[in-house]
C-alpha cells in the first residue's frame, strides 16, 4: 500500500472515530443530566415521605392488602404507567 493509501485510510479512520464517539459522547451528557434533574427534583422528597406514609397504615390493612396482593399490582400499575410514559416519549413510535 502506498503512502497516500495510508495516509488516506488513517484520514478516514479518524472521521469513522468521530461520527461514533459524538453521539456516545452527546447520549452520556444527555444521561447524566437527566440523572441529575431527577436527584434534584420533588420526586426523591416522595419517595423519601413514602415511607412515613406507608409506616401509618394499621396491621390489619396491611393483612388484607397482602390477601388482595395489593403491593404487587401498585407495582405492575406503577411501572405500566413509566413505560408508557416513556415509550410515548420516543419520536417514531408514540
Amino acid at each position: 500500500m502506498s503512502a497516500f493509501a495510508k495516509w488516506i485510510l488513517s484520514i478516514l479512520e479518524q472521521i469513522l472515530d468521530f461520527i461514533v464517539e459524538v453521539p456516545l459522547a452527546i447520549a452520556g451528557w444527555l444521561w447524566e443530566a437527566l440523572l441529575s434533574l431527577i436527584g434534584s427534583s420533588f420526586i426523591v422528597g416522595l419517595i423519601d415521605n413514602a415511607g412515613q406514609v406507608f409506616s401509618q397504615i394499621s396491621p390489619s390493612v396491611w393483612y388484607f392488602m397482602a390477601i388482595m396482593k395489593i403491593p404487587f399490582g401498585i407495582t405492575v400499575v406503577t411501572s405500566a404507567y413509566v413505560l408508557r410514559f416513556l415509550v410515548r416519549r420516543i419520536p417514531f413510535i408514540g
